[in-house]
């Protein structure tokens, strides 16, 4: 394990009382390292730890000259940026709690989540913002932080008046109060996006995430000389626990990344050495790697496949706990410079390793990654449990699994093959839920997590499927889709695929095809839209599932499916903020083509 000063890490998080003495720890010992930045004028702006400090520090008197005060909630809707992080830590460090919002909610949502948490007010990032929030509360108070925004009066004013009335008028008791925050004390609410059902407000203590914290430390090599990329959005845990948290408290540097478009970019220019996502970016990343090498010459197509290759005969020696041999050595040391490097370069040439939460990662994908010397480390965890129960440790990856509990979380397999937990990271309750928490646990305490899982002989932790997504034929049979999606989505043709069949004869898919790569296929320059129907994209599609369904039972393969001309996306509401389907939304929209599928069965 990593050491600072002679202390390992994980202990020395064991003795902070709440998350903002764990930043304020870094202002002293590192005040003029970088502690955030990002994009602006064509470069990256920093900004230091002792800087972040002042910043919070006057943010939050400016807060408390409005009346913001212990045991309040605020609201945050913004994408990722500095004042992400300030408004975080200034709230908490009033005793108040943080209560995020996902800014791609539309106004309902966000009425829902401000009424139900009972905010006190609400900090957006700009005036579209303002405008979905105004559009179901006009006179509930909001601080908006765009620089441009002009429109300040009574109940709306601007991020910078805030902040300019707390340098004007600190709040001279600040430390102490902060300083007087136990781990028992509420840090945040976040409301679950979930994909079935109403939001309901998860109650994280400081307690929860710190322990957390804990666990991670001690289960990853994590140090203060880490780079952060910061491009998960910071209203969900994983990134905010994984991407702001840890790294604050370790001393490390976030820096935000402009847009998922502009992460390849980004990665180029920051050179990250730790970045956290979900599997979706590395699936991406694997088809474009796939893609390239099929459309170059057919030396190097061989030159590559040998190399990867390689690469998993390694992991696999590994596995088995034997060594590579000598020709296998001397092997990986030639693709090393002709293959390896140049796949690392395209992640900024000194990334230490990924970071994978919120859904499953093909194996496929990870033992990819590791032979080309880019480690996925997958973990798993929810909303409730802070979020990390298990994770994989470097060098000690097994690809298919989440990894190893975390060393102070319990996991158990219960009734039906769940997975459940217990440990310091589960959470208080359900905000106002009395009864909604209470079913979450089981008689004897274990937190029900919904997912259906196994441990193996080693320990190691693997997700089947969520006991609410299995597809219950008419025939009687089971079908856990996941397994089969993970692996659809690796086909060379395939960028999106949903299976359904509840309650009917046969699996049917969704399936939206990776048109870049049909139309590199069929050299053609055709819209979705007509490939769609175009019986050839048909039949690659087909080959496709063929090759990837191999595996699974007869009963468990789409007999037939849908082409669909675009992505699922969070704009139209069929994703999650981590990119997870939306079921029910999906049904509604398409319910005419998945009708056509079942027709006359």
């Amino acid at each position: 394990m990593q050491q600072e000063a002679g202390i390992r890490l994980s202990d020395s998080v064991k003795d902070i009382p709440n998350l903002v003495q764990a930043l304020f720890r870094n202002v002293e010992r590192r005040p003029e390292k970088t502690a955030l930045a990002y994009k602006a004028g064509g470069g990256w702006r920093e900004i230091s730890y002792r800087e972040l400090g002042e910043r919070v520090e006057r943010f939050a008197a400016g807060m408390a000259a409005l009346g913001v005060e212990r045991g309040d909630r605020m609201a945050l809707m913004s994408a990722n940026r500095p004042e992400w992080a300030i408004s975080d830590y200034a709230i908490q460090s009033l005793g108040a709690a943080t209560v995020p919002i996902y800014p791609t909610l539309e106004p309902h949502q966000i009425e829902h989540i401000l009424e139900d948490s009972e905010a006190r007010a609400v900090i957006v990032e700009n005036e579209e913002l303002l405008r979905r929030v105004r559009e179901v509360q006009e006179d509930f108070p909001v601080v908006v932080m765009d620089d441009a925004f002009t429109g300040e009066n009574e109940k709306t004013l601007r991020f910078e008046s805030v902040y300019r009335s707390g340098e004007e008028r600190p709040k001279e008791d600040w430390r102490e109060v902060w300083g007087g925050i136990g781990r028992d004390e509420v840090a945040t609410i976040l409301y679950t996006s979930g994909t079935t059902g109403a939001p309901k407000g998860v109650i994280l203590t400081h307690d929860n995430i710190l322990s957390n914290i804990e666990g991670i430390v001690e289960a990853v090599p994590l140090r203060p000389e880490d780079v952060f990329l910061s491009l998960l959005p910071l209203s969900h845990i994983f990134e905010r626990t994984a991407g702001q948290f840890v790294a604050l408290t370790l001393g490390c540097s976030i820096y935000y990344a402009e847009s998922i478009e502009k992460v390849p970019e980004n990665l180029r220019e920051v050179r990250p050495t730790v970045v956290p996502s979900v599997p979706r970016l590395y699936e991406k990343m694997y088809d474009r790697v796939q893609q390239r090498l099929s459309q170059g010459p057919a030396l190097r197509r061989k030159l590559a496949a040998a190399a990867i290759a390689a690469g998993r005969e390694k992991y696999r020696l590994r596995l088995r706990g034997r060594e590579p041999g000598a020709w296998l050595r001397f092997k990986l040391g030639l693709f090393e410079r002709l293959v390896f490097n140049k796949i690392r370069e395209a992640t900024g040439g000194r990334l230490r390793f990924f970071v994978s939460g919120g859904a499953k990662l093909e194996a496929e994908i990870g033992e990819f990654f590791y032979a080309a010397g880019v480690p996925i480390l997958e973990g798993y965890g929810l909303t409730e449990t802070s979020p990390v129960i298990s994770c994989n440790r470097l060098g000690r990856e097994k690809f298919g699994t989440v990894g190893l509990p975390l060393f102070n979380v319990e996991v158990r397999i219960g009734e039906h093959g769940e997975i459940q937990t217990r440990g310091p990271h589960v959470m208080r309750g359900y905000f106002n839920l009395p009864e909604e928490t209470e079913a979450a646990f089981t008689e004897d305490g274990w937190f029900k997590t919904g997912d259906i899982g196994e441990i193996d002989d080693e320990g190691y932790l693997k997700i089947t499927d969520r006991l609410k997504n299995l597809i219950v034929l008419s025939t009687g049979k089971n079908v856990a889709p996941q397994p089969i999606e993970t692996k659809l989505v690796t086909m060379p043709h395939i960028s999106q695929a949903v299976l359904l069949g509840d309650g009917r004869k046969y699996v049917s898919a969704l399936i939206v095809p990776d048109y870049e790569a049909v139309r590199n296929r069929l050299a053609t320059d055709a819209a979705p839209a007509e490939l769609a129907e175009d019986e050839r994209v048909r039949e690659l599609i087909q080959k496709d599932i063929d090759t990837a369904c191999a595996e699974f039972a007869d009963y468990e393969r789409p007999k037939k499916f849908a082409l669909l001309a675009r992505e699922f996306s969070q704009e139209e509401g069929e994703l999650t903020p981590t990119l997870k389907v939306k079921m029910r939304v999906v049904q509604e929209r398409y319910a005419g083509q998945i009708e056509r599928l079942y027709a006359g069965s």
